[in-house]
């Protein structure tokens, strides 16, 4: 059966389509970190400096007071030694939950600000700077801090530490409120720190412990905020016991609205200056520089993403870290060192390497595209992802090799077909033009036969293939056997007219008529001589 192939002009049609599909197939998407750091650059980003007037009526909200315009009570609490660079709105949610919360672990990687936000944001809850008490945690000093500021017995009497100490002026003073702030607990252990009595009270509020013979309970008016590493490297690992008694975690993540802030800051800096140096001009101009703080924004965003992919959230670099220092084109080889040396440095299973920058690069030089993001690319992602790729390619690669060594078979056997089907052909050719007789012609085909049925036994050409080539053979013999016995009988008949020496008319029509009804079925030659000859013998007598 013939199927009908379509035409030309129909792949002429298909063909934009197909361009349109590969191109939409192949082309790579935006980076949305890449579109993110854009909106970035381009919003307006406001510290709590520059808005003073918010600051206060977020104290005021928190002390119960009412708003005065133009008092800078806040601003000051928050201003020594100097105003620090806070976007306003993380700060204002942060405060608001700290003050509900009461305790709270305050977690954050290197450089995130997690210590300047919270010992800020104690200074604006306690209102008074006498009212926090800051702790500062060192690793191995578990049980000198226990006694700094729990306590410890001293001549047979229990001398109380900083911490109950400041408790009691809680109590004292039950209208303020009063903030503890423990940097670094997670350096010493928490358990040792208040010791057990103290510790098992924390578990909850209407609990107390005996210190020296005396209750000890926590006061309402008391805040604690314990400030954590999130990531490795924590002596402590912090988990829900410790929650249940220090608070639930508060995560501060790493934020480029806060990492853009600060340059803003260095770019006034350098302005400010009436004779600043080559480098301070050099990094002026890539402050200045829109596309150069786009891709120095990208990298930051991009980076920290990775890792927290890759690893968990506690691998990030804050905006507080040294990664801040190298938003110049030059810097970028040193940008990438610093997280190649934070990472490799924690010795995890998969270290960091320089290829895995490369995605970065790209979507830099491409400006802006995702590499690896068309839809191909992503389908070859989710097979590896699920398992399936290694399968499929076994599969294909199978398929790909069976086809090409049955490519390879067909094409032998074809030649072989072809090559003896040329042969009998010339063989038969040989006969209707009278180049070999009948017999010899036979005998060749039945040579050629043999050949084949030995191809078969010997698995060259298969049974199928065998059978057909012999059909094809035996119709040339058969057409070859039925031409000479027809040329017999014509010449019987010839002969048996002519015994006389002489061709009558109506053993003449005999003839012709005979010839008619075989010319088709015996050689182009034959029949022109056949028909010569009887032409010949009518003629010799009718002239």
């Amino acid at each position: 059966m013939n199927i009908p192939l379509p035409s030309a002009r129909v792949f002429l049609y298909l063909l934009p389509l197909m361009v349109v599909g590969c191109w939409f197939g192949l082309r790579n998407r935006p980076d949305t970190v890449w579109l993110e750091a854009g909106d970035l650059l381009r919003q307006q980003h406001v510290l709590i400096g520059e808005v003073p007037d918010s600051l206060q009526s977020l104290y005021c909200h928190l002390h119960n007071l009412p708003y005065r315009a133009g008092d800078s009570t806040a601003i000051r609490l928050v201003s020594k030694p100097y105003v620090p660079v806070i976007e306003w709105m993380r700060f204002k949610k942060f405060t608001e939950t700290a003050a509900e919360k009461r305790f709270m672990v305050v977690s954050g990687v290197t450089g995130a600000g997690a210590t300047k936000m919270t010992k800020n944001m104690a200074r604006l809850l306690a209102s008074h700077p006498e009212n926090v008490l800051e702790i500062d945690c060192a690793p191995a000093f578990d049980l000198d801090y226990h006694k700094k500021y729990i306590g410890h017995e001293e001549n047979d009497r229990f001398v109380p530490g900083k911490l109950l100490e400041f408790w009691e002026r809680c109590r004292q003073h039950p209208e303020q409120k009063f903030v503890a702030v423990a940097d670094n607990f997670d350096k010493i252990n928490p358990e040792t720190f208040f010791g057990p009595e103290l510790w098992e009270s924390l578990g909850s509020p209407s609990d107390s412990a005996v210190l020296g013979g005396k209750t000890v309970g926590i006061p309402l008016n008391f805040y604690f905020f314990s400030v954590t590493h999130l990531g490795p490297g924590s002596l402590i690992e912090m988990n829900e016991e410790h929650f249940k008694r220090l608070g639930r975690q508060y995560i501060l993540h790493p934020d480029a609205r806060e990492l853009l802030a600060l340059l803003r800051q260095q770019a006034e800096k350098i302005t400010a200056k009436s004779s600043p140096s080559l480098d301070e001009k050099s990094r002026l101009a890539a402050l200045k520089d829109t596309t150069q703080l786009h891709q120095f924004l990208f990298y930051f965003l991009k980076t920290n993403r990775l890792l927290t992919e890759r690893y968990a959230p506690g691998y990030q670099l804050g905006h507080g870290s040294n990664v801040k220092n190298y938003y110049r084109p030059q810097d970028l080889a040193q940008l990438k060192q610093t997280y190649l040396n934070h990472i490799n440095a924690l010795h995890p299973e998969r270290p960091l390497t320089e290829r895995d920058f490369e995605p970065l690069d790209f979507t830099v030089q491409s400006g802006g595209l995702e590499q690896g993001s068309n839809f191909l690319a992503q389908q070859i992602q989710y097979l590896e992802s699920t398992g399936y790729l290694v399968e499929i390619t076994m599969v294909a690669s199978t398929a790909l090799l069976t086809m090409l060594a049955g490519w390879w078979v067909f094409r032998r056997r074809e030649q072989l077909i072809r090559r003896y089907g040329e042969r009998a052909q010339q063989v038969y050719n040989g006969f209707e033009t009278q180049m070999i007789s009948a017999e010899v012609a036979g005998r060749r085909l039945e040579e050629i036969k043999n050949e084949v049925d030995d191809l078969v036994m010997r698995r060259r050409l298969n049974y199928t293939e065998g059978l057909y080539f012999l059909a094809f053979i035996e119709d040339k013999v058969k057409r070859i056997e039925f031409a000479r016995n027809v040329s017999e009988n014509f010449l019987e008949l010839f002969n048996a007219f002519m015994e006389d020496d002489i061709l009558t008319e109506s053993e003449y029509l005999k003839l012709r008529q005979f010839l008619q009804s075989i010319r088709h079925k015996i050689p182009s030659e034959v029949y022109e001589q056949f028909r010569q000859k009887v032409e010949a013998a009518y003629a010799a007598h009718h002239d």
